[in-house]
Protein backbone atom coordinates (compact mmCIF):
# COMPACT_ATOMS: atom_id res chain seq x y z
CA UNK A 1 0.00 0.00 0.00
CA UNK A 2 1.46 3.26 -0.77
CA UNK A 3 1.03 5.87 1.75
CA UNK A 4 1.32 9.59 1.27
CA UNK A 5 2.25 12.40 4.38
CA UNK A 6 0.68 15.33 4.79
CA UNK A 7 0.88 17.92 7.74
CA UNK A 8 -2.73 19.04 9.08
CA UNK A 9 -3.28 22.78 10.92
CA UNK A 10 -7.08 23.03 10.19
CA UNK A 11 -9.43 23.90 13.17
CA UNK A 12 -9.74 21.38 16.02
CA UNK A 13 -13.23 20.32 14.77
CA UNK A 14 -11.66 19.22 11.39
CA UNK A 15 -9.48 17.51 13.62
CA UNK A 16 -11.46 15.46 15.91
CA UNK A 17 -13.71 13.95 12.47
CA UNK A 18 -9.51 12.78 11.59
CA UNK A 19 -8.78 11.65 14.89
CA UNK A 20 -12.06 9.61 14.78
CA UNK A 21 -11.25 8.29 11.65
CA UNK A 22 -8.25 7.00 12.30
CA UNK A 23 -9.30 5.34 15.83
CA UNK A 24 -11.90 2.77 13.44
CA UNK A 25 -8.73 2.21 11.07
CA UNK A 26 -6.10 1.85 14.35
CA UNK A 27 -5.66 -0.98 15.77
CA UNK A 28 -2.84 0.00 18.63
CA UNK A 29 -1.51 3.03 20.00
CA UNK A 30 1.83 4.74 21.33
CA UNK A 31 1.85 7.35 23.64
CA UNK A 32 5.59 8.87 24.57
CA UNK A 33 6.10 10.12 28.19
CA UNK A 34 8.98 12.24 29.15
CA UNK A 35 9.93 10.86 32.75
CA UNK A 36 10.35 13.64 35.35
CA UNK A 37 9.75 16.29 33.07
CA UNK A 38 6.46 17.96 32.72
CA UNK A 39 5.22 19.76 29.86
CA UNK A 40 2.10 21.99 29.37
CA UNK A 41 0.59 20.71 32.96
CA UNK A 42 1.20 17.75 34.43
CA UNK A 43 1.77 14.73 32.56
CA UNK A 44 1.58 12.71 35.07
CA UNK A 45 -1.86 12.03 35.49
CA UNK A 46 -1.90 10.49 31.84
CA UNK A 47 1.05 9.06 31.85
CA UNK A 48 -0.58 7.07 34.96
CA UNK A 49 -3.77 6.68 32.86
CA UNK A 50 -2.45 5.06 30.06
CA UNK A 51 -0.48 2.73 32.44
CA UNK A 52 -3.63 1.64 33.77
CA UNK A 53 -5.05 0.39 30.59
CA UNK A 54 -4.90 -3.43 29.47
CA UNK A 55 -2.79 -4.87 27.07
CA UNK A 56 -0.03 -2.14 27.10
CA UNK A 57 3.34 -2.70 27.18
CA UNK A 58 6.28 -0.29 28.01
CA UNK A 59 9.63 0.21 27.21
CA UNK A 60 12.38 3.08 27.45
CA UNK A 61 12.09 5.56 24.67
CA UNK A 62 15.33 6.29 22.94
CA UNK A 63 14.13 9.52 21.11
CA UNK A 64 14.48 11.05 24.44
CA UNK A 65 16.73 10.84 27.65
CA UNK A 66 14.43 9.31 30.94
CA UNK A 67 11.47 8.67 28.38
CA UNK A 68 8.95 5.79 28.19
CA UNK A 69 6.72 4.91 25.41
CA UNK A 70 3.33 3.05 25.91
CA UNK A 71 2.26 1.04 23.28
CA UNK A 72 -0.88 -1.43 23.38
CA UNK A 73 -4.32 -2.11 21.85
CA UNK A 74 -6.91 0.11 20.97
CA UNK A 75 -9.67 -1.42 23.62
CA UNK A 76 -12.21 0.92 23.64
CA UNK A 77 -11.28 2.20 27.36
CA UNK A 78 -7.74 3.30 24.93
CA UNK A 79 -10.42 4.44 22.48
CA UNK A 80 -12.40 7.04 25.15
CA UNK A 81 -9.07 7.69 26.55
CA UNK A 82 -7.06 9.57 23.51
CA UNK A 83 -10.40 10.80 22.72
CA UNK A 84 -9.94 12.44 25.84
CA UNK A 85 -6.55 13.22 26.56
CA UNK A 86 -6.25 14.20 22.77
CA UNK A 87 -8.71 17.10 22.00
CA UNK A 88 -8.22 20.77 23.27
CA UNK A 89 -10.43 22.94 25.21
CA UNK A 90 -13.60 24.78 23.89
CA UNK A 91 -11.27 27.82 23.85
CA UNK A 92 -8.40 25.99 21.70
CA UNK A 93 -5.88 25.35 24.53
CA UNK A 94 -4.60 22.00 25.40
CA UNK A 95 -5.76 19.85 28.20
CA UNK A 96 -3.72 19.84 31.72
CA UNK A 97 -3.48 16.45 30.61
CA UNK A 98 -3.19 16.58 26.76
CA UNK A 99 -1.27 13.96 25.01
CA UNK A 100 1.99 15.30 24.19
CA UNK A 101 3.36 13.19 21.30
CA UNK A 102 1.29 9.77 20.36
CA UNK A 103 0.29 7.67 17.11
CA UNK A 104 -2.22 5.58 15.61
CA UNK A 105 -1.10 1.94 14.08
CA UNK A 106 -2.52 -0.06 11.90
CA UNK A 107 -0.45 -3.47 11.97
CA UNK A 108 3.05 -1.97 11.33
CA UNK A 109 2.23 1.51 9.73
CA UNK A 110 2.07 4.67 11.57
CA UNK A 111 -1.75 6.27 10.31
CA UNK A 112 -1.71 9.73 12.72
CA UNK A 113 1.20 10.74 14.67
CA UNK A 114 0.54 13.85 16.99
CA UNK A 115 3.30 15.55 17.76
CA UNK A 116 4.34 18.57 20.29
CA UNK A 117 1.03 18.98 20.90
CA UNK A 118 -0.93 19.95 18.15
CA UNK A 119 1.38 18.35 14.54
CA UNK A 120 -1.00 16.37 13.00
CA UNK A 121 0.72 14.41 10.35
CA UNK A 122 -1.41 11.55 8.66
CA UNK A 123 -0.28 9.28 6.37
CA UNK A 124 -3.20 8.25 3.90
CA UNK A 125 -3.70 6.08 0.51
CA UNK A 126 -5.88 7.30 -2.05
CA UNK A 127 -9.04 5.75 -1.37
CA UNK A 128 -8.59 6.81 2.82
CA UNK A 129 -7.99 10.74 0.84
CA UNK A 130 -11.31 9.67 -0.74
CA UNK A 131 -13.16 8.58 2.25
CA UNK A 132 -11.97 11.67 4.72
CA UNK A 133 -13.52 14.04 1.69
CA UNK A 134 -16.58 11.75 1.67
CA UNK A 135 -16.53 13.15 5.60
CA UNK A 136 -16.27 16.76 4.23
CA UNK A 137 -12.61 16.99 5.68
CA UNK A 138 -11.14 19.12 3.20
CA UNK A 139 -8.19 16.96 2.48
CA UNK A 140 -7.50 19.43 -0.64
CA UNK A 141 -5.95 21.89 2.46
CA UNK A 142 -3.44 19.51 3.68
CA UNK A 143 -0.09 19.93 2.90
CA UNK A 144 1.41 17.27 1.27
CA UNK A 145 5.08 16.51 2.83
CA UNK A 146 7.53 14.05 2.12
CA UNK A 147 8.28 11.72 4.95
CA UNK A 148 7.51 8.06 5.10
CA UNK A 149 6.50 6.31 8.14
CA UNK A 150 9.43 3.77 8.86
CA UNK A 151 8.24 0.44 10.22
CA UNK A 152 9.22 -0.04 13.85
CA UNK A 153 10.57 3.02 14.10
CA UNK A 154 9.51 6.12 15.41
CA UNK A 155 11.65 9.52 14.48
CA UNK A 156 12.45 12.12 17.05
CA UNK A 157 9.26 14.74 17.57
CA UNK A 158 10.60 18.02 15.18
CA UNK A 159 12.23 20.37 17.17
CA UNK A 160 10.20 23.64 17.95
CA UNK A 161 12.03 25.65 15.94
CA UNK A 162 11.77 23.48 12.26
CA UNK A 163 8.15 22.98 13.54
CA UNK A 164 7.41 26.65 13.55
CA UNK A 165 8.65 26.52 10.19
CA UNK A 166 6.68 24.22 9.06
CA UNK A 167 3.66 25.76 10.32
CA UNK A 168 4.18 29.03 9.10
CA UNK A 169 5.15 27.58 5.52
CA UNK A 170 1.94 25.78 5.56
CA UNK A 171 -0.06 28.90 6.65
CA UNK A 172 1.19 30.85 3.53
CA UNK A 173 0.88 27.90 1.08
CA UNK A 174 -2.37 27.41 2.83
CA UNK A 175 -3.15 31.31 2.22
CA UNK A 176 -1.64 31.66 -1.64
CA UNK A 177 -3.84 28.96 -2.63
CA UNK A 178 -6.71 30.51 -1.31
CA UNK A 179 -5.85 34.01 -2.85
CA UNK A 180 -5.66 32.13 -6.20
CA UNK A 181 -1.39 32.62 -6.36
CA UNK A 182 -0.44 29.12 -7.07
Amino acid sequence: MSYSSYLNTQDPQIQQAILDFYLKKADRFRAYFPEGEELSGSLTGSRSDFLALEEVSVQPWSGMVDSIVVEGTLTPAAIALIRERGKLDEDSCPHPLQLWFYELINDTEVLLRIADFSVWTLYATLDELQSLEKLKIPVSEWQEIFSEPEEGVTPLPMLESLQELVIQAAKELEFKLRAGGL
